[in-house]
Order: C-alpha cells, then sequence, then structure tokens
C-alpha cells in the first residue's frame, strides 16, 4: 500500500501539472465561474484519462511491472485503488460539468452568453458517448467494490471496462482544445491513450495471461481438516517456480480462474500443491466437482514473496497462509542457507492446521523455531510476541497482518521490515 498511493499521487501530479501549465500559457489565469468550470471540467478529464490508462495497462498483466511493483498481487492490489480513483474522478468531472444548474438555480452567476454557427454533430456524440460511458463506469465500480456479487459474474462483467475506457478514448480525443496536443500534457496523454487502448483491445481479443497458461489434469484431491482441500496437479510444459509464488488456476471454464498459492516447492517435474481453503460458494462446491484426471489450466507463475536466506526473520501464517512458507520449507535455498527463523502458524486449534506434521518434519530438517498458536487454548499472537528481527513474512487474515503491522511500527528505528501477500484481487 505503501508504493502504491505514491504512485498513485505521482500521476495525478503531473497529469494536473502539465495540464494546468498548458493552461496558463494558452488562456491565463481563469476570470469568472465559466472559465473556472471549463479548465477544471478539463483537468478532471486529464487526469481521469491518466488513471484509467494506467489501469488499463496493469489489467494486461505486464511482465517487466510485475517485479518493479512487488509481483501482480500488489500489481493488482494498485489497479484496483486506481479503478477506485477512476471512479472518483469520473464523478468528480461530471459533477463541474452539471454545476451549472445549480448556480443558475441559486442566481449566483449570470447565464452564458453562447456563441457559434450551431453544433458539431462529432461533438455532440463524443459528449453522448463519455455520458453513456461515464454512467457504467460508475456502476461497475460499484459493482466491484460490492463482495455480495458472486465472483463469476463479476469476472464477466469486469472484460466490459475494455470497450468503455475506448469510448472514453474516443470522448477525449475529440473535446480535446486541438492547441493542447502541441503541448506535454498532449504528448502525454497521446502516449497514455496509445498504451491504454492497445491494452484494451489484447484484453477484448481474450489474449491476456495466454503466454503464460499451461494445460494438466488433477493428479490427487484429498480433504483436510477445517473445510481444506489439498490438490495435486500434473502441468505439461511447466516453466518452474520459485517457492512462494502463486498462480492463477481453472478448474471450470465457466467460473474462470482463481488465485491460489502453490503449497510446493519446484522439483522440475510439473507438479503442483495447492491447499484451497472453502471461503466462498466456488470453494465450497470444489470437493464434490473435483475429479482425478480432470483438465486443469494453471496461468503464472506470479508473485514475489520470498524471503532473503540467512536475514533474521519472523514469518506469520494465519491459516491457509500456511502455504507458501509450506513451499519455502521444501525449497533448495532454504536447503543450502543458514536459517535464524522464528515460523508462528496461528490456528484456531491444532486439528485445523494443514499438514501440521510435515510443517514440524521440515522445521526440525531447516532449524527452523516452529511456535503453534491456537486461538481456542487462549493464545492469540501480538507484536510483542515477535522477537527482535530484520523482516517479517506474513500470510494470513488481514485484520491479524494490520495489527502486527501497528505494533511492530512502536519499535520505532527497530521496527522490521514487514512483507505481506495482498490478495485481495477484486
Amino acid at each position: 500500500m505503501k508504493r502504491n498511493l505514491p504512485l498513485l499521487s505521482l500521476l495525478l501530479l503531473i497529469s494536473g501539472a502539465l495540464y494546468a501549465a498548458a493552461s496558463l500559457w494558452q488562456n491565463g489565469l481563469p476570470a469568472n465561474y465559466w472559465q473556472w468550470r471549463h479548465e477544471l471540467v478539463m483537468l478532471s478529464g486529464v487526469q481521469l484519462m491518466t488513471v484509467m490508462s494506467a489501469s488499463m495497462l496493469l489489467a494486461a498483466r505486464p511482465r517487466r511491472l510485475e517485479p518493479l511493483l512487488g509481483g501482480l498481487d500488489r500489481l493488482y492490489a494498485l489497479h484496483k485503488r486506481l479503478g477506485i480513483a477512476a471512479g472518483l474522478l469520473l464523478a468528480t468531472h461530471w459533477l463541474i460539468k452539471l454545476s451549472p444548474k445549480l448556480m443558475l438555480a441559486m442566481a449566483w452567476v449570470a447565464p452564458r452568453v453562447k456563441s457559434g454557427d450551431g453544433k458539431n454533430p462529432l461533438t455532440s456524440l463524443a459528449k453522448d458517448v463519455g455520458e453513456w460511458a461515464a454512467w457504467a463506469v460508475l456502476a461497475m465500480v460499484i459493482l466491484a467494490l460490492l463482495r455480495a456479487v458472486p465472483y463469476r459474474f463479476w469476472r464477466k462483467l469486469h472484460k466490459l471496462f475494455g470497450p468503455l475506457y475506448l469510448m472514453g478514448v474516443f470522448h477525449g480525443l475529440i473535446l480535446m482544445p486541438t492547441e493542447m496536443w502541441a503541448q506535454p500534457v498532449g504528448w502525454l496523454l497521446a502516449a497514455l491513450m496509445l498504451t491504454g487502448s492497445g491494452c484494451a483491445l489484447y484484453s477484448l481479443a481474450g489474449r491476456i495471461g495466454k503466454q503464460r497458461q499451461y494445460a494438466g489434469r488433477v493428479q490427487g484431491v484429498e480433504a483436510l481438516p477445517a473445510g481444506q482441500l489439498e490438490v495435486i496437479c500434473q502441468m505439461d510444459g511447466w516453466p518452474g517456480h520459485r517457492a512462494g509464488q502463486f498462480a492463477l488456476v481453472s478448474f471450470s471454464a465457466a467460473e474462470g480462474a482463481h488465485p491460489f498459492t502453490i503449497a510446493s516447492a519446484d522439483h522440475d517435474d510439473g507438479r503442483l500443491r495447492f491447499i484451497i481453503k472453502a471461503l466462498g460458494d466456488y470453494t465450497r462446491r470444489l470437493p464434490d466437482e473435483l475429479e482425478i484426471g480432470q483438465a486443469v489450466t494453471v496461468e503464472g507463475p506470479y508473485g514475489c514473496f520470498q524471503p532473503r536466506v540467512g536475514a533474521r526473520q519472523a514469518w506469520v501464517a494465519g491459516g491457509i497462509g500456511v502455504t507458501p512458507f509450506l513451499a519455502w520449507l521444501q525449497s533448495r535455498e532454504l536447503a543450502e542457507g543458514q536459517q535464524d527463523v522464528d515460523f508462528y502458524y496461528c490456528v484456531r486449534s491444532r486439528g485445523d492446521a494443514a499438514r501440521l506434521e510435515e510443517v514440524r518434519q521440515a522445521c526440525r530438517q531447516r532449524g527452523v523455531r516452529l511456535h503453534l498458536i491456537e486461538s481456542e487454548a487462549g493464545a492469540l499472537l501480538s507484536a510483542d510476541m515477535l522477537p527482535e528481527v530484520d523482516e517479517v513474512w506474513f500470510c494470513g487474515p488481514q485484520g491479524l497482518g494490520a495489527a502486527l503491522q501497528r505494533g511492530l511500527r512502536q519499535r520505532g528505528a527497530q521496527a522490521p521490515v514487514f512483507h505481506h501477500e495482498a490478495f485481495a484481487m477484486r
């Protein structure tokens, strides 16, 4: 989140500053309400197109940007924030556009004297297209934030952002003052629109992630305690992965892909293990629907959740958040390096812990100190319980992670670096 907010702020600052400079150069400082309204409509429109273009770029899952942003999970967290920012900017844009009705009704301004020979049909069409797209985007942003909307419905609806973005590009191209295209703000918008349009067409063609998709079969299915399911997949042509990464797994074309952490290290055999918690309708149905030999499509690997070997660390897993640590405990890097690690595995009770004996045995072999925290026994993990370490690696419930971060910040200069996955991908 700390990385995402400056990026969003930087986009708004750069686009806003470039437009302000171009406007002052061309028109000077606005002198009345109507001039201020025009400038604010244009400014919000420029910032809106900047944010939407960046969002479209991230939606295409660019390989080179993923490591720079800390992994696909964080890339999509930024994508989500850009979407929310676009919704707010869009609402602002149209409220400013509609403000004359209120201003005239309250007699706060005098009516504007219109000039010209009539309406340009292309301009009128651009305005109408922009308004249609605006209402549709606002509705979709609200739906995206409603967790009650089923994932499979949201996933299909989300694809409409591509054509809606193209409608916004048409709106901006026609209504942007011609002289602005010769200014740096115009160059920026042209580059963003071209990039965003390419990504939108790429999405509409169904090409996002295609080059990283691999076909395979379900090799094993086993029910685990506390509504957890272990699924073994044998993949054809799997390129390998680093322990701690995740993949987008599709057991059904109708449902689409869901992100699951790979709970096994790479052994150059195309065998992947996933441990899936029943957290929604789809994951609750999986035990009854999955069959041995069933086709599966896996896209990835993604993510940058890998610790530095040799650093003084604390690992914290909450429930199903143990999956990346299962892969770490199997990895060659951990076996070859000297470790100074305390591993806190937080569960309701030991009977709910996924593969507890495997975890215990691997910790003994790797020299990792395991601490089982059982809430039913009255044990609750707090930041005070964590030793003085260089890094904390966390995977689990968002509330627990936020509480640990707040507690660790109180250590001031001695506070460790806090790493966590951001799996809120919608």
